[in-house]
């Protein structure tokens, strides 16, 4: 079962749509099954990509790196 207590400022893996690939991301705000992340961190490919919300079970696992 996965953990959805997630909080702001976690660093987290998500599923990227777009090309296909595991990303991390930063929490930016959550609300009701909802979150706001952001790219722009060091370990990511994608670190250009615009902040966007997703689906709390969009989410993978925590980012360990």
């Amino acid at each position: 079962m996965k953990n959805y207590n997630y909080r702001v400022g976690d660093l987290v893996l998500i599923h990227y749509w777009y090309n296909d690939m595991l990303t991390p991301v930063k929490i930016l705000e959550k609300s009701k099954g909802e979150l706001l992340v952001s790219h722009n961190l060091k370990e990511s490919n994608i670190y250009n990509a615009p902040n966007e919300k997703i689906n709390i079970s969009e989410v993978v696992d925590y980012f360990r790196n």
